[in-house]
């Protein structure tokens, strides 16, 4: 009798560490680390030419001085090391204003903020994530859009 209660206990302590194994964030987000920077471009054409030349999506962060939510992001979501350390090498980061870049607000449709638009080297709208989310989250929103930027690379290439 005691055998079956070690092994369920076993069993059950197996299964709560599984559990909280692959519940983890990935790489490192639930830790508190030192702050990073994002290698910002801050003129949209310029990001858009270095875009096509390294074959990078371009990753648009709109914002704005009165925004709550926009200094949030930047200070608790974007300065994640892992975060922006996977930023600058997978993408051309652009920071703009939305009320100093106006024509680009309206044009790429920013209807709130904070805004984040992914953009391929051909300016085809690869991915959007409205709002403030946690660095995980928006790791995994950032990771979805980079895939199907890669299926578009993919299919493009092919034709």
């Amino acid at each position: 009798m005691r055998r079956r209660t070690s092994l369920g206990a076993g069993l059950v302590l197996g299964l709560v560490c599984a559990a909280a194994v692959s519940a983890a964030p990935p790489f490192g987000f639930g830790k508190k680390e030192e702050k990073a920077t994002i290698a910002w471009q801050k003129d949209i054409f310029a990001a858009h030419k270095l875009s096509q030349t390294q074959n990078k999506p371009m990753l648009l962060v709109f914002g704005a001085d009165w925004c709550g939510y926009c200094k949030k992001l930047e200070s608790q979501t974007l300065t994640h090391p892992e975060l922006a350390e996977y930023i600058n090498k997978t993408f051309i980061p652009v920071h703009l204003d939305a009320d100093k870049d106006e024509k680009v607000t309206q044009i790429l449709e920013v209807k709130g903020l904070p805004c984040t638009i992914i953009l391929s080297p051909q300016a085809d709208l690869i991915g959007r994530i409205d709002g403030y989310h946690q660095p995980s989250t928006f790791y995994q929103k950032l990771a979805a859009a980079r895939q199907t930027f890669q299926q578009v690379e993919h299919r493009r290439l092919a034709e």
